[in-house]
């Protein structure tokens, strides 16, 4: 409560040192943006034969300069209640993802409201290709994509970022519940050109407060880019000794200005408690494949033909097999 505090004053202060005289009377228009999901896919186990379209997500967002420092931005996200359900598929809802004001001036940029949180942007940014998987801590859930709360990030330079976040750690689909809060800080370096390095450090306040700590480091050169990113998650829903981990690597390779191709695998483990014999969430460890081409066919829109397969380590366990045909649209 005393971090809420702070930055509340914080932000509070801030139009006292911006001052009202230099607000103008007529702010600049806006900017309205939208992002859609959609896609093909054919499973490739023989003993499913499933087959399906889908429109996965859809984002709609209008942002605005109010001044030279404020700006504000509110953004939709139109997709499943809950991805894991069984009838992910089917339902579909509205949420807010963003509905913020932010204020920068010189190397210093805030938030306040509901913001996107920066715990795995980076790697999001560098993976490129979330319209058709996420980024490791999205998907497996290591955290909310936004949240709740206030930020601030400083730059003093390209190559040295710092950034720091107090949320209410529900995420944007649901509201605060509990006097708990998330609190999350990372810094960024490039320490060359091409070169992008990033750790990032969250806790969870409860009783049995919940970690996470996540290690990046990606690299461009030319038509190539490569990335990788190790998750470590200790007390996983604020339980005692149950944690999870693993890693993802990622390239692409862009051989003209409208075709790419692309790869990633990922790793997701957990720890076997005492006195046990396996892990205890050996249910849902595994592998993740995917690969594939991308065409750009216009500016703002992305085609990409993949294979995607998520490979279960339990003994008992299988595979998912599929091929994708999935669309971005971006206007």
């Amino acid at each position: 409560m005393k971090q809420l505090s702070a930055l509340l004053v914080l932000f509070c202060q801030l139009p006292l040192v911006y001052g009202e005289d230099s607000i103008p009377d007529q702010p600049k228009p806006g900017d309205v943006s939208a992002k859609i999901f959609t896609h093909f896919n054919i499973s490739l186990d023989p003993d499913n034969k499933a087959t399906a379209f889908e429109v996965k997500r859809a984002y709609f967002g209008y942002k605005r300069e109010l001044d030279s420092h404020f700006s504000a931005e509110v953004k939709l996200d139109i997709g499943s209640i809950d991805d894991e359900s069984e009838f992910s598929l089917i339902r579909r809802y509205t949420y807010f993802k963003n509905a913020y004001i932010s204020y920068k001036t010189g190397n210093i940029k805030t938030w306040f409201g509901l913001m996107d949180m920066l715990q795995f942007k980076v790697q999001e940014k560098f993976w490129g290709y979330r319209y058709l998987y996420r980024s490791y801590m999205d998907e497996y859930r290591f955290g909310s994509s936004a949240d709740l709360g206030a930020g601030i990030q400083y730059s003093p330079s390209k190559r040295f970022t710092a950034d720091l976040v107090l949320s209410n750690g529900e995420g944007y689909k649901n509201l605060q519940f509990d006097n708990f809060y998330r609190i999350g800080a990372g810094i960024t370096l490039n320490p060359v050109p091409g070169l992008t390095l990033r750790t990032y450090y969250t806790i969870h306040t409860s009783e049995v407060h919940q970690m996470i700590f996540s290690g990046f480091i990606g690299y461009r050169f030319n038509h190539i880019r490569v990335g990788g990113e190790y998750n470590h998650q200790l007390n996983y829903r604020f339980n005692q000794g149950h944690n999870r981990y693993g890693y993802s690597l990622y390239s692409t390779f862009e051989f003209s200005d409208k075709w790419e191709l692309f790869a990633r695998y990922d790793q997701l483990y957990s720890n076997v408690l005492p006195e046990e014999d396996l892990p205890w969430n050996l249910s849902k460890d595994g592998s993740a494949i995917i690969c594939g081409v991308q065409f750009t066919p216009i500016r703002y829109t992305h085609l990409s033909l993949n294979y995607q397969d998520w490979v279960e380590y339990a003994q008992n366990g299988g595979s998912e097999p599929y091929l994708y045909l999935n669309i971005e649209i971006v206007f």
